[in-house]
């Protein structure tokens, strides 16, 4: 199975609000994840898509970009969480889109370490997020 699919996998049964939500994996990299996000379903009373659908799709965007690469970096049970994000909202958004993200610079993510990776993440020209992850093993 791919990174794709398994982070997909993970969604479909830890994460029931992103299932709902009909978000999926299209791509998992060490340098880029994209995350499809549908339009059917996250949309709010104006006919555009909800702000925080297109912030969770931004966020899990991230956060797979971080674990992905933590498990490439030799983590044997990783984690990671959004600990500081800014986003700006440029225009609305009234199909689907993909939630590209990219680390903002190049991390070097060490088991043991405190290890605090930023990354930026799009949705088209719509929607900039960056944020700030921290990222660690899980103890025993």
């Amino acid at each position: 199975m791919d990174a794709a699919a398994e982070f997909e996998a993970l969604i479909a049964g830890q994460i029931p609000l992103l299932s709902a939500m009909g978000v999926q994996v299209v791509e998992a990299s060490a340098q880029r994840v994209r995350v499809r996000l549908p339009m059917a379903g996250n949309g709010n009373d104006k006919g555009t898509l909800f702000a925080g659908a297109a912030y969770s799709a931004l966020v899990i965007a991230g956060w797979i970009l971080v674990m992905h690469r933590a498990r490439l970096a030799g983590f044997s049970a990783p984690w990671a969480a959004i600990v500081d994000a800014s986003c700006h909202y440029a225009k609305a958004i009234r199909e689907d889109c993909e939630a590209v993200a990219e680390f903002a610079e190049a991390p070097t993510l060490q088991p043991g370490a405190r290890n605090w990776p930023k990354v930026r993440v799009t949705l088209g020209d719509a929607v900039a997020f960056t944020g700030t992850y921290a990222c660690g093993e899980r103890k025993a």
